[in-house]
């Protein structure tokens, strides 16, 4: 007999939402990307950072324990977003502005305070980017009903602050930089003066143990480049709120077989689940965007255990 399948809540927020001044420069593959994505949305509760979409494997870690990360979460202060190569994820801040993190990302959020202002809300927001690629991006509706938002952004030798805009960062062993897609942000380093970033395209970069150089702008390729770093790549692997796809790692195991398989691909960063059938269980991982992504991953499970896998629609 096989199990019923579990109704997943519908989404409803799009995940991709270009500035209108580069949507000229992405070109067809970035777009190809949106389509797919915008498709499937979510609701973030009104205090928290939620993953909204995550490209395996990733995890989330909180006091130093590590789970796998998967649509639906939510984040507090405190709380490590980890992306492994070849991985991304999608966050929604409690004002609806988005947060997307690219390949080999830490991303620390270091404090949140979400508080009345009249009829609206004051959102101070403080992150830290340990390592890796970051795309953050206000929600207008929210700017619109007078919602202020204050983030500040701490890279390896700088921190960003951000008063509304659309913005790029990325921190690494050799080097910082920011780029500006829409907006200001104003880039700060200690007892060196202010760089504001406010023209499209404007890009700032420091190296390692080298002299700082003035900002300039970036070419139509590198913002692309950009871009394309921190976006969710259809076919490879995609989990989201709603997704409508499942992996099924093993079918009648016993319990203990099971368990080992969902923790060893937990550890993984595969955010499976053990549900029980009338013979034996089932370790499954749910919210698949498509079923391209689903069979992505199940072509990578074979080292974990996984041998017999398939992969059904869920509804």
């Amino acid at each position: 007999m096989k199990p019923t399948a579990r109704r997943l809540s519908p989404a409803a927020m799009p995940l991709f939402a270009p500035s209108r001044r580069l949507v000229l420069h992405l070109g067809a593959a970035l777009l190809a990307t949106a389509a797919v994505l915008t498709a499937h949305n979510a609701h973030a509760a009104a205090d928290a950072t939620v993953v909204e979409a995550v490209q395996l494997p990733a995890h989330i870690e909180r006091s130093g324990q590590r789970r796998a990360a998967e649509p639906g979460a939510l984040l507090r202060t405190g709380d490590k977003a980890i992306t492994d190569t070849g991985s991304r994820m999608l966050l929604r801040l409690s004002d609806r502005s988005t947060i997307r993190l690219g390949e080999a990302t830490q991303f620390l959020i270091d404090s949140l305070d979400n508080s009345p202002s009249g009829d609206a809300r004051q959102i101070t927001t403080g992150l830290k980017l340990i390592t890796g690629v970051f795309r953050y991006a206000t929600d207008y509706a929210s700017k619109a009903l007078g919602n202020k938002t204050t983030l500040n952004l701490e890279l390896a030798t700088a921190t960003v602050g951000i008063r509304g805009t659309d913005f790029w960062a990325m921190t690494d062993a050799d080097h910082d930089a920011v780029c500006v897609f829409e907006g200001h942000v104003a880039v700060e380093r200690d007892a060196k003066p202010t760089i504001d970033l406010q023209k499209p395209g404007a890009f700032w970069v420091v190296f390692t143990n080298q002299p700082e150089k003035p900002a300039g702008q970036a070419t139509p390729d590198q913002l692309a480049k950009f871009i394309g770093q921190a976006e969710m790549q259809p076919g490879r692997g995609v989990l989201l709120q709603g997704g409508e796809w499942r992996l099924v790692a093993a079918s009648g195991a016993n319990g203990p077989e099971a368990n080992a398989l969902r923790t060893r691909l937990q550890e993984a960063g595969y955010p499976a689940r053990v549900a029980a059938l009338d013979k034996g269980f089932e370790v499954r991982i749910n919210q698949f965007a498509t079923e391209q992504d689903a069979q992505a991953v199940l072509a990578r499970l074979a080292p974990l255990g996984v041998t017999q896998g398939r992969v059904v629609r869920a509804r």
